[in-house]
């Protein structure tokens, strides 16, 4: 049986500190294999400090992935405030 529709939550953590992570949400888990950032708003607290460190690709160890700014696209009153960036 195939779901649609079904939200995936899971994490990235920071490269530096695997002890703090983004949680982001997703219905194409599939797509997370191309991430190469997460989008954060700048003023929301809960990420803002993170702004421009390193994450850590839970599958593909060796990707550079990085936490970007985006105050358009990124509503931090959605789902859990971090967007995952697929090319």
């Amino acid at each position: 049986k195939v779901e649609f529709g079904v939200i995936h939550k899971f994490k990235y953590p920071m490269k530096n500190d695997p002890t703090k992570c983004i949680i982001v949400a997703t219905t194409r888990i599939e797509t997370m294999l191309g991430d190469v950032a997460v989008a954060v708003h700048p003023s929301d607290e809960r990420y803002k400090d993170l702004i421009g460190k390193e994450l850590q690709h839970p599958i593909i160890k060796d990707r550079k992935m990085k936490v970007i700014a985006d105050d358009i696209l990124v509503d931090p009153k959605f789902g859990t405030g971090a967007v995952k960036i697929t090319p």
